[in-house]
């Protein structure tokens, strides 16, 4: 096994990072790797259902979708992510959660921190859960990744999290809601993030025998950001992949109610049904049908329109894009 070290902070390069490296390279490879605030999506998961749309617009956050299943997380400072690709033997099966998260359980055993494997593939200490792992297959090899909240911005995790999820309707795979820790807290007094993750880089290349340290080549990092460009900055893969589903939503506006049901496929607005007073509301209606399920698109079909921004606001806020 190879330890590939990696100093890039941009999100998406580093989800690319992930597929190239599992698709290209032949040896098992460990890598460690931070990124700034973004939200990572399972494959398989409603974009819009899983996470607070309004909050990462007004933030900022970037949303990423990857290529493997599990559930929706967060990445950002005092956040580590481990990544371990290797090739089937042939003898047992390419995806085991428990041989994969083992090392990381045993190492902190040995500073004084008893973490437990829960569920398929979560680790939890006292109750919380701390890691989240995922997994991935490409012919005869996997890819085993996970999140490590070392010290994270807890506060900030709860805003992302989607609090109107019970207005989406559709058969996509759905986030189990956990509450969460800090390693930190359970770690002896003085241990920086850094100190740690040196701690269980040292212990990594013991347990899996690692010999050489490789960093991107040119041509590496040239068709990573190819990757990057081509599928993990593309709005269809990161929103318009999400399964076809059904929005349900009311608002009231000066004491009046208006209630909107969309229907959505491929992020794209097929039938719409608005009501204000029991009355339907035809002209909005039309105007954001084929349209993208996303607040710009919404925002500029509703001011050609001629709506004013009080009420293009208003239906944003019904639509559950603001």
């Amino acid at each position: 096994m190879i330890f590939i070290d990696r100093t890039e902070t941009n999100p998406y390069f580093n989800i690319a990072a992930e597929e190239y490296v599992l698709r290209n390279f032949k040896e098992d490879v460990l890598m460690l790797w931070e990124s700034k605030n973004s939200v990572i999506l399972g494959k398989h998961q409603n974009a819009f259902a899983e996470i607070n749309y309004p909050y990462l617009i007004n933030n900022r956050i970037p949303l990423i979708r990857r290529i493997s299943g599990g559930g929706t997380v967060f990445h950002g400072k005092g956040n580590l992510n481990l990544t371990v690709i290797r090739t089937s033997n042939g003898k047992n099966g390419l995806v085991n959660f428990r041989e994969f998260t083992e090392p990381l359980i045993n190492f902190l055993l040995g500073l004084g921190v008893e973490a437990q494997f829960e569920g398929k593939n979560n680790l939890r200490l006292e109750g919380l859960k701390f890691s989240g792992n995922s997994a991935h297959i490409f012919k005869n090899r996997v890819m085993h990744h996970g999140t490590i909240l070392f010290d994270a911005n807890l506060n900030q995790i709860d805003e992302i999290i989607n609090l109107k999820s019970n207005s989406f309707h559709d058969k996509a795979v759905k986030s189990i809601r956990a509450n969460v820790t800090n390693l930190k807290h359970y770690l002896p007094t003085g241990t920086t993030y850094l100190i740690f993750k040196q701690f269980l880089k040292e212990y990594l290349f013991k347990h899996y025998n690692i010999k050489e340290v490789r960093s991107f080549t040119k041509l590496n990092k040239n068709e990573i950001l190819r990757l990057m460009q081509e599928r993990y900055k593309s709005w269809n893969w990161n929103f318009g992949y999400s399964p076809a589903f059904e929005f349900n939503n009311k608002i009231s506006v000066s004491e009046n109610e208006i209630k909107c049901l969309l229907k959505i496929k491929n992020a794209i607005v097929l039938e719409a049904e608005i009501n204000k007073l029991g009355v339907r509301i035809d002209l909005i209606e039309k105007a954001i049908l084929s349209k993208k399920y996303s607040q710009v698109s919404i925002r500029t079909v509703l001011l050609d329109a001629g709506l004013s921004s009080e009420e293009i606001t208003v239906y944003l806020k019904l639509f559950g894009l603001a």
